[in-house]
This record gives C-alpha cells, structure tokens and sequence, in this order.
C-alpha cells in the first residue's frame, strides 16, 4: 500500500517538483527500512544474518539520497 500511495504522488509530477520528492521520498524510506533492518539484526530469528549483511548497502543508499536532498 505505501508504494501504491508513493507511486501515486510522484505520478503527478514532474521535473524538478518530481526530483525534489523522490529524493524525500527515498531518504525517509531508507529511514524507516534501517530502523526495521536494525532491530531484526539485534535479534536471533534466522533473518539475522541477512538483516546485518544489508544494513551496509542500505546506509550507503541513504547517505547518497541525503547528499542529493542537500544539493537542493
């Protein structure tokens, strides 16, 4: 549902307004995901492992989506 809601936002725009909110968009979903990502790495259920080998890649992404967010 929260992409559907997402996709349906940024359908409505274009050009930079588009650009702008993407990048918001990306960082507060990086946000959320490392914060999700992170309690499942703290935890022992079989996704553990996983959660701590992503959280690197997903740190990266947003810090990049941030960098962009401060070009603006």
């Amino acid at each position: 549902m929260r992409l559907r809601a997402m996709y349906e936002r940024l359908s409505r725009l274009s050009g930079a307004k588009f650009d702008d909110q993407f990048v918001k968009e990306m960082v507060s979903d990086h946000k959320k995901d490392i914060g999700k990502y992170e309690k499942e790495a703290k935890s022992k259920s079989p996704l553990a492992d996983f959660a701590k080998e992503t959280l690197p890649t997903l740190q990266r992404h947003l810090q990049t989506a941030e960098a962009l967010e401060k070009q603006k």
